[in-house]
């Protein structure tokens, strides 16, 4: 009869890293698998895996902040000075909507992140707007905002000062995250490339019995591989492993075996 097809399981279990260093992606490697999640704040309970506790939460926070506060005095000014225009309450309501989303989206602090209805929002944005989710489509929407908030506030003579102030913030912040978004999908491109061509798949890098690799194994990977030891930060490996994720949350912090399977195939690369 036909030989019984082998199922990732089998594969986890009996395929050993075979050519890097074995101390580095063996499960004990600071504290095993565990202490690695520990390390890198993975132990404290589920993390939303968007932006988790690092600084660029903060930007984004603030850049929400500027789109719910030029959404706030528009419509307060609309109230004050009411017409009859359809269309432009239509473009408030809307303006004051994305303002409230992206704040839950990017909300830093660590208590609020684990929230039920936090979680559950962010839960559907990873579902239905993952572009939301990472540093190029992050920073196309805030180039959107930008243009929504100039035109409630600039264009209707609102308040061109404020207006412009608050546009300015919205469009530094659109413009840095694409160029991070940019650089970080072409190095980690470039990383894929190296892996593919070396004609090494997942299994390779995944020790024996281990779920998969911590942030720390995961940039030891790296290094050995290209020979550049410092091609991505701490920081950037955990948006890095944000990217590679299946779930919007990371309870382990770890890359798993099934997610490097999918990044190691043939296909465009994956936008961080």
């Amino acid at each position: 009869g036909r030989p019984t097809p082998r199922t990732t399981c089998d594969l986890r279990c009996d395929c050993a890293p075979r050519d890097l260093d074995p101390m580095a992606l063996r499960g004990d490697y600071q504290g095993g698998s565990q202490g690695g999640a520990d390390r890198f704040g993975g132990g404290e309970g589920l993390n939303a895996g968007i932006d988790k506790y690092m600084k660029w939460s903060w930007a984004f926070f603030v850049g929400a902040i500027v789109t719910c506060v030029a959404g706030i005095t528009t419509f307060i000014y609309y109230l004050q000075n009411f017409t009859f225009a359809p269309a432009t309450c239509f473009f408030e309501f809307f303006l004051l909507v994305f303002g409230f989303s992206l704040i839950l989206l990017d909300l830093p602090m660590p208590g609020l992140q684990t929230h039920p209805h936090v979680l559950g929002f962010r839960t559907k944005v990873y579902k239905f707007a993952l572009f939301m989710t990472r540093f190029l489509g992050r920073g196309i929407w805030y180039l959107f905002m930008a243009t929504l908030v100039f035109g409630a506030m600039c264009d209707t003579g609102i308040n061109f000062i404020l207006g412009s102030v608050l546009t300015l913030y919205l469009l530094v912040l659109g413009l840095v995250a694409v160029g991070k978004g940019m650089v970080l999908t072409m190095k980690l491109n470039k990383v894929r490339d190296v892996l593919m061509s070396s004609g090494k798949t997942a299994e390779n890098f995944v020790a024996r019995g281990q779920a998969g690799l911590s942030s720390e194994q995961f940039k030891h990977m790296v290094g050995q591989m290209t020979n550049d030891q410092n091609m991505f930060g701490d920081d950037d490996v955990s948006y890095i492993i944000n990217a590679l994720s299946f779930a919007p949350y990371h309870a382990d912090g770890l890359v798993k075996l099934e997610e490097l399977q999918y990044w190691l195939q043939p296909g465009p690369p994956l936008m961080v």
